[in-house]
């Protein structure tokens, strides 16, 4: 747990700082990049509202109390998952969060709060939309397969305009 907790956390300062470092033009380019991000987790919550994954998952959460983020959720996340993320945080929530990354002992997902996900919806981490592992279908999991492509995409286009450093940002 205090490794995953070290990795998130030097990741979101390797965010954080090439945040603060981009200039304004490049800054309107990430944020299209951002925007089409969103785009496509919007895509994937679509199918799985249309299957009824997203409802039975509301249903479930008494029971289950949130397995699924408080368990199942990666080893760590790149700092362009934290970039997405922070994007229209202020400088007070992206230092909580960073706290909160290195403090939080309850949950594999740091960011993980008794009420719920520190981020937003529109904010979550990518890895988020492989959300509903009790109800995936092989149609669910292809159309997450052929989205997975596009995300790819689009985090590359964002890393070639932000200049990331695992020793911080180039000016």
């Amino acid at each position: 747990m205090k490794r995953i907790q070290a990795a998130m956390h030097e990741n979101l300062m390797i965010a954080m700082d090439a945040f603060r470092k981009l200039p304004g033009k490049k800054m309107q380019a990430a944020e299209m990049r951002i925007r089409e991000i969103i785009f496509l987790k919007y895509q994937m919550e679509a199918i799985a509202d249309q299957k009824g994954y997203s409802q039975a998952c509301r249903n479930f959460i008494p029971i289950c109390k949130g397995e699924c983020c408080k368990w199942h959720f990666p080893g760590n996340l790149t700092h362009l998952d934290f970039f997405a993320a922070i994007f229209d945080m202020s400088e007070a929530e992206q230092a909580t969060m960073a706290e909160l990354i290195l403090n939080n002992h309850k949950h594999q997902c740091p960011v993980l709060l008794e009420t719920g996900c520190f981020l937003s919806f529109e904010r979550r981490p990518v890895i988020c939309t492989n959300a509903y592992p009790c109800f995936h279908d092989q149609s669910y999991w292809n159309a997450k397969e052929r989205q997975n492509i596009l995300f790819k995409k689009a985090f590359d286009s964002l890393e070639a305009i932000v200049p990331f450093q695992n020793d911080r940002t180039v000016e």
